[in-house]
């Protein structure tokens, strides 16, 4: 034990005993007289407390020199600042030097203050007797009152809020330590007297847990007991990441979000997804792209013709057979798609087929050839049926509105973030092959080919949502955000990071373009303030209460919902998330990505602004409003709050089964038909059929051939050979109107004959019973039923048609579009006035071709047409007289 010198030093009355180097001699010697100053004592104790410090400096680093194998970086012995007063020098002890390194930064870190730093650190807290005991009270009620906690990393917006509620930081081992006097940090008095009081708060409350704790990214989210805790932690990390954080997680999650879709409230807008690591999910992937190679080029070539450019010419190279094939697998996507390949067999193109599609498809959308010329006038037909094509199938593919006519994919690493490792590109074969060459987990995502442009400058919309609860699930959203501008313009022949990727960690590392719209900010970033002013500019000032902000906030709940089986119960968790968007032509959010641990640091004015706003309303809502329901939360607003029933368990004795009668109007007592064929239905005349689709466009244009299916070859898409087809004319379509209008009639005929034969029937009836004239039982013989009726004017029909003998089975060819079931014909007439109809009209129309030959002019048929069906209908009347006489004798 080294021996200790008593050293008496006067100041006035009050002696001060001590150790050399206790708080109480340094405090002796600062406070020393002038004239005491030049007295041996003082000088004695002074050259004393420095040797002193100066072997203690010579121990330590003679010990740390022992235990490692790279000497320490020295710290200087004495740090000099001016003490509270101002008149005269202190020196801060040095500090315990360590070699332990964290296996993550490898930064030296110190395990906390050594005692002398301690002891120093309350001796100039001491200095102010009324300032040491508030903060010793302070410290008091925070261990009390449960508020201790802890920030690793930056955030001083965390840490103001919560030391303006009373809270007191417990500072990680790593940070309890005077680098900040030694190195300068703080040169101010303020500063140096703050950080001393935050070190004696620190040193207070050091030995009690945390009940507030931030962590960062990098930070492991290691399992802590909160449930046997007998003092509330919060943390803000949940305790898994959840699924929609990775880009594979993101993926999955948007193919079944359907399931959690709740109109109005939950709806995911993403574009289409898939990932490298499922083989299911490269097939799906191939397939997508070869649909999307088709749609494509049908959007391209609606385009050209819209806007009157040559793409169909003498010189061209290409066949029309290419805009034929796509239409027809853009016809067999539909049917998969409605479930009606389940009745017949739709067969695939081969790869053959594909390949040559492609090749052709590349060519003409890199404007390098175009389509031969239209001779056969066929094209108004094959764009009136692409444009309802692709109105069907937007049901089915929301993104085809704004996915544009390249088709590029964007290719993302699975686990990079910040725009790492990004790439685009528009050839199946350049995808397989960087897919291939790697082993790392990528994800294909369909590229917004056309988003909303600001000044020709693609953005996107950075929003910030918070999750409080897992079950049940609570989700709060942040009412400002801010968008993303990239430095170059918006160009699709480049696929430069600095045109498509509009990451602040990328676009940082480019200079803006030239030519650049002076509205534009310099760092690339608006405030949603300042995008709402640019819409009120825009006669748009109710988008973004009306779309956008709606958009985002249902395709939030909608993904989170998605993912919330995967998440376990997190009590006393929150988490903070930066939610990516980017706005379609039509103003509609599409969800790209959700961030956890977003950047908030202040690399913009724009981040400065929002993000210690952000930072303070989190405490608001995860501090404030859980301890009192009626305190405000900021900008954040809870979009989303799910119902919780309590679920009552029992044994399986307390199961029952409970009915209700259902009353008699409950069932349907209208007449069923029933059809043979289910071709013939009401619902084709909608317009999202098909077939009745396509029976419209052929009649408008006056043909019944609508494709044929191209086989594949080197040079060109060669036609397939098709049995022949017959052409209708206008004027067989004006006469198989009027042999409706003779049928309508006929039924009507045929019904009121029968009506008044039964008011007849009844009237007989019921004199015969007033008079008993006869026997009931024999009146039936003496009346007609309506099927009797039918059989008289099927005999004189046969009387009216005296032409001869017509088939009984009449072939049906259906073209390639055409969407009856095989082998059947479209309708299937049962003995009924109809089809005798029908076949009038065919045996006139045949007596027509073989007398005047197959070039009868229109005129004449039509002539021919309108004196059949006089004739007719003078048969009608005729009929109808008799029939009239018949139950009217007498008038």
């Amino acid at each position: 034990m080294p021996r200790k010198k008593k050293i008496i030093i006067k100041r006035g009355k009050v002696p001060l005993y001590g150790h050399p180097k206790s708080p109480c001699c340094l405090h002796a010697l600062e406070n020393a007289s002038e004239s005491k100053r030049h007295s041996h004592a003082y000088r004695h104790c002074c050259i004393y407390i420095r040797n002193e410090i100066k072997k203690d400096n010579k121990n330590v680093i003679k010990n740390e020199t022992k235990n490692q194998t790279k000497p320490a970086k020295v710290i200087p012995n004495t740090k000099t600042i001016c003490n509270h007063r101002g008149d005269g020098k202190i020196k801060i002890p040095p500090g315990k030097m360590t070699n332990k390194r964290t296996m993550d930064s490898g930064i030296n870190r110190c395990d906390g203050l050594t005692p002398k730093e301690k002891s120093y650190i309350i001796y100039r807290c001491q200095t102010k007797l009324n300032r040491y005991k508030t903060l010793k009270q302070l410290a008091a009620r925070a261990i009390h009152e449960n508020k201790i906690f802890s920030v690793y990393g930056g955030f001083p917006a965390v840490r103001v809020a919560l030391l303006e509620r009373g809270w007191v930081e417990k500072l990680p081992a790593e940070r309890m330590n005077l680098s900040r006097l030694r190195n300068g940090t703080c040169s101010t008095k303020v500063e140096v007297l703050a950080e001393l009081e935050k070190l004696f708060l620190a040193n207070l409350v050091e030995k009690c847990p945390a009940n507030f704790i931030w962590r960062t990214k990098d930070e492991p989210r290691e399992e802590l007991n909160v449930y046997g805790r007998e003092y509330p932690l919060i943390v803000n990390r949940l305790k898994t990441d959840a699924l929609w954080t990775s880009k594979q997680g993101l993926c999955s999650s948007m193919r079944r979000n359907y399931w959690f879709y709740i109109e109005d409230v939950a709806e995911v807008m993403g574009p289409r997804s898939y990932s490298n690591s499922d083989s299911g999910d490269m097939e799906g992937f191939a397939n997508d792209y070869k649909i999307t190679a088709c749609t494509s080029l049908l959007k391209w070539v609606l385009s050209m013709v819209a806007n009157e450019r040559p793409v169909f010419v003498e010189k061209g190279k290409i066949s029309m057979n290419v805009v034929l094939f796509a239409l027809c697998r853009c016809k067999e996507y539909l049917y998969r798609k409605e479930h009606r390949d389940i009745d017949r067999m739709i067969t695939d193109a081969t790869n053959a087929q594909w390949d040559s599609f492609l090749k052709k498809y590349y060519r003409i959308i890199g404007k390098e050839d175009v389509f031969q010329k239209d001779t056969e006038n066929k094209l108004p037909l094959y764009m009136a049926y692409a444009k309802f094509l692709l109105r069907q199938m937007h049901r089915y593919r929301p993104q085809l509105s704004c996915e544009g006519c390249h088709n590029i994919w964007i290719i993302k690493p699975a686990h990079n973030s910040r725009g790492r490792g990004i790439r685009l590109a528009s050839k199946l074969t350049v995808i397989n092959e960087m897919l291939n060459k790697t082993n790392d987990k990528y994800v294909i995502q369909k590229y917004v080919e056309e988003p909303l442009l600001i000044h020709e400058t693609k953005f996107d919309i950075r929003q910030y949502c918070l999750v409080t609860s897992t079950y049940p699930l609570v989700i709060w959203m942040y009412r400002d955000c801010y968008l993303k501008f990239s430095s170059q313009k918006y160009n699709l022949k480049n696929y430069h990071e600095s045109i498509h990727l509009t990451n602040n960690a990328v676009q940082r590392k480019y200079n803006n373009c030239a030519g650049r719209h002076q509205e534009l900010p310099p760092a690339n970033m608006w405030d949603s303030t300042k995008y709402k002013e640019y819409l009120v500019r825009l006669d748009k000032s109710k988008v973004w209460d009306k779309i956008i902000y709606p958009g985002m906030k249902k395709s939030i709940i909608g993904i989170m919902l998605t993912c919330q089986d995967a998440l376990p119960f997190s009590k006393n968790r929150f988490e903070l998330y930066g939610c990516d968007f980017i706005l379609d032509k039509e103003y509609k959010p599409w969800l790209i990505e959700i961030n956890s641990s977003p950047d908030l640091n202040h690399t913009t004015p724009v981040t400065a602004k929002i993000c210690p706003a952000v930072l303070a309303d989190v405490i608001k809502v995860v501090i404030d409003y859980v301890q009192n329901p009626s305190s405000p939360t900021g900008r954040f607003e809870c979009i989303y709050r799910q119902p919780m029933t309590i679920p009552r368990f029992g044994q399986a004795l307390d199961l029952f089964v409970r009915g209700v009668t259902l009353p008699n109007e409950y069932f349907y007592k209208g007449n069923i038909d029933l059809r043979e064929s289910y071709d013939i239905d009401e619902d084709n005349l909608k317009g999202n059929n098909i077939k009745a689709i396509l029976d419209q466009i052929k009649h408008s244009y006056d043909t019944d051939i609508i494709m044929m299916e191209p086989e594949n070859d080197d040079d060109t898409l060669l036609k397939r050979e098709h049995a022949p087809t017959i052409r209708n004319s206008r004027s067989d379509n004006e006469l198989s109107m009027a042999a409706s209008v003779v049928t309508a009639q006929l039924d009507d005929l045929l019904h009121r004959v029968g009506s008044r034969y039964k008011r007849k029937k009844e009237k007989d009836l019921k004199s015969i019973y007033n008079n008993d004239e006869c026997d009931p039982v024999d009146t039936p013989a003496q009346t007609h039923s309506e099927t009797e009726f039918t059989i008289m004017l099927d005999k004189s029909l046969k009387k009216f048609i005296s032409a001869g003998t017509m088939k009984k089975k009449d072939s049906f060819d259906f073209s390639e579009l055409d969407d009856g079931p095989v082998g059947k014909g479209s309708i299937v007439g049962v003995n009924n006035p109809k089809k005798i109809f029908n076949d009038i009209k065919r045996l006139i129309e045949s007596k027509l071709m073989k007398s005047a030959g197959s070039k009868e002019s229109t005129s004449f048929t039509t002539d021919f047409m309108l004196e059949a069906t006089t004739d007719l209908i003078k048969f009608i009347s005729k009929k109808e007289q008799e029939y009239s006489t018949e139950e009217w004798p007498q008038q």
